[in-house]
């Protein structure tokens, strides 16, 4: 008796398991063939509802790798600037105290604290920005699932009624989550932009609010509007808020990824290539970025 209860509550539960399965597969296969209508809207939707799904993800992919991009072009350049900015300090230092060594080891010991207290903003604000934006949008989970379509299989047999539920809920697959994705895009990439200009230039007002007359003294163009280094990251912040994700028309990619790649090469160079890295200005020529592109930048 009770191995015949054991079977009959293993059976329940097979049972169970198979309606389960039933109820998420496609309840209009097996539907009158007059009700053509609903057949085709049934296919259509499908069609719909995967490519969005593949869209969705590619534009997950895409804007993951713009910002990286970004990211990467400006920490390269601000590493660039942070060592031009060192080096002159070194220097102007070292003149100035040339007969007075006790005076220098302490006034070029209290410049540089109060450089570098002036230089980790924009190095903590990339890591910051990237960890933040791979967060949101890897987080951003695409919830739509197509099963939900069945549920107009209640509105036969009326084939008008069904037909219009399931090209409805297709065109929610295709736009719902898309578009408050793109939106979010849009939003962030805007945002980061504006907070890392905002980072690169607070180091030349830090700099200033320590030492008046800093860059003066100095002779340095680093983290000002005549160093080339920000010249090419106001370039691609500009490239980078103009992109159109909504109407999908970008071309940060394809204008700055050359460049990244190149530089982050360069940098990987042994020691002795690394020494004899090219100017800025032939760096982005062999970038292939055209000449007007160039002028623009840097001028």
């Amino acid at each position: 008796m009770i191995c015949l209860n054991k079977c009959c509550d293993i059976l329940v539960v097979l049972l169970s398991i198979i309606c389960l399965q039933e109820c998420t597969t496609n309840l209009f296969e097996n539907i009158d063939p007059q009700y053509h209508l609903v057949s085709e809207a049934y296919s259509i939707a499908k069609n719909l509802f995967n490519q969005g799904r593949n869209n969705y993800h590619r534009l997950k992919s895409k804007s993951l790798q713009t910002i990286d991009t970004f990211l990467d072009l400006v920490q390269i350049m601000n590493e660039e600037m942070a060592r031009e900015l060192r080096s002159a300090v070194v220097k102007f230092y070292k003149i100035r105290y040339f007969h007075d060594f006790t005076n220098y080891v302490i006034s070029l010991e209290e410049m540089i604290d109060i450089t570098e207290h002036c230089l980790i903003d924009p190095v903590e604000k990339l890591t910051q920005i990237r960890e933040q934006y791979h967060a949101v949008i890897k987080n951003f989970e695409d919830v739509r699932h197509f099963d939900t379509v069945n549920k107009c299989h209640k509105e036969l047999p009326d084939e008008v009624a069904a037909t219009h539920c399931i090209l409805h809920q297709a065109v929610l697959f295709n736009e719902t989550m898309q578009e408050s994705l793109v939106s979010i895009v849009e939003i962030k990439t805007r945002q980061h932009a504006q907070d890392m200009n905002s980072s690169l230039y607070y180091v030349q007002k830090c700099l200033r609010d320590f030492v008046p007359k800093f860059f003066e003294q100095l002779l340095l163009d680093a983290y000002t509007d005549k160093c080339g280094y920000l010249r090419v990251v106001n370039a691609s912040i500009a490239d980078l808020v103009n992109d159109k994700w909504r109407n999908n028309i970008t071309v940060f990619l394809e204008k700055w990824s050359p460049l990244v790649k190149l530089l982050k090469e360069r940098y990987q160079a042994p020691p002795p290539q690394q020494s004899l890295k090219d100017p800025l200005f032939l760096t982005l020529f062999a970038a292939n970025l055209s000449s007007v592109d160039i002028f623009k930048t840097l001028y």
